[in-house]
């Protein structure tokens, strides 16, 4: 894997999770601030964040079991559910032993996982940064783009994911629109599941998006949703990639009506994998947000 030496120049940790490891960084010290990758992403996606931040940061970036270079287990073996990835950060932050106060960016199904261990730990969150994502309920103006559509509800699902791994390179393809990812970059993103079996934890994220009431996570969805205005007072950081074909603009207006004090930057030409398209810019933002929003315990 060359994407290591050359973007990847980490050295990972594992926590044991009932047996299936779950794999993370622990880079610089300073503030905590946690980063939470979504689907087909992994903690590869942050690392030029956690390379601008670890002087004056303590970045934590797990990768959720079943992606990246965690534990790859079956239905058997692991539960492939929002509850179970709540729980698994929730084990990671106080496995790290984290400060009281901790600083989290979220991206994609990310911003779920994250939002609902924050939604129960409000106390703790002491910044939020936004990186096309969401914490709620398909918007009412959204209808699920058809790419979702196919890989949920058609027998496509297991041939367009499990069987073939398309899903995660047309991500890797149509989600940087100012640059095509070098290739390097692009195994990066396609080597933690080059196996069927390793591409489970992809398929599971999408059958997992709540579409109505009787799915197993509807309700904690709407719990998460309504508990969201308490973050009202939190300081935001929204970056936003106005091409995204999933987290779109619709998306962006309900973050904007729920946090209205967030600081938004939406970037035109910018696509899903936001930080692939404006990597200096959005370090450069966060910078510059974390000092105008320090800590203080």
């Amino acid at each position: 894997m060359n994407f290591r030496r050359e973007h990847y120049p980490f050295v990972g940790h594992f926590l044991d999770r009932d047996g299936v490891g779950l794999h993370y960084l622990d880079e610089g010290a300073g503030d905590a601030v946690v980063m939470v990758h979504g689907n087909p992403t992994w903690s590869f996606y942050y690392r030029k964040l956690v390379l601008g931040l670890r002087g004056q940061c303590r970045a934590i970036v797990p990768d959720h079991i079943g992606c990246g270079l965690s534990d790859k287990p079956d239905d058997t073996r692991y539960q492939f559910t929002l509850e179970r990835r709540v729980a698994d950060l929730d084990a990671l932050i106080t496995h790290a032993k984290l400060p009281q106060k901790i600083t989290l960016v979220l991206h994609d199904w990310g911003g779920m996982i994250g939002m609902t261990w924050a939604a129960r730990n409000p106390h703790r969150i002491a910044r939020l940064v936004l990186l096309n994502t969401a914490a709620f309920h398909l918007p009412k103006t959204k209808k699920l783009p058809p790419s979702l559509w196919v890989c949920r509800n058609t027998p496509l699902d297991a041939l367009l994911i499990r069987k073939t791994g398309l899903f995660v390179r047309l991500v890797a393809r149509w989600g940087v629109a100012t640059r095509t990812l070098t290739p390097v970059e692009r195994e990066a993103y396609l080597a933690p599941s080059t196996a069927k079996a390793s591409r489970l934890a992809q398929l599971r994220f999408v059958q997992d998006i709540p579409l109505t009431p009787d799915h197993p996570t509807h309700a904690l969805v709407t719990e998460v949703q309504g508990r969201l205005a308490q973050f009202q007072r939190t300081p935001t950081l929204i970056c936003w990639g106005a091409k995204d074909w999933v987290f779109d603009d619709h998306f962006l207006a309900e973050w904007k009506r729920i946090l209205p004090q967030a600081e938004v930057h939406r970037f035109p030409d910018a696509s899903h994998l936001v930080l692939e398209d404006k990597p200096d810019e959005i370090l450069a933002l966060v910078k510059q947000f974390f000092a105008e929003h320090a800590i203080k315990e």
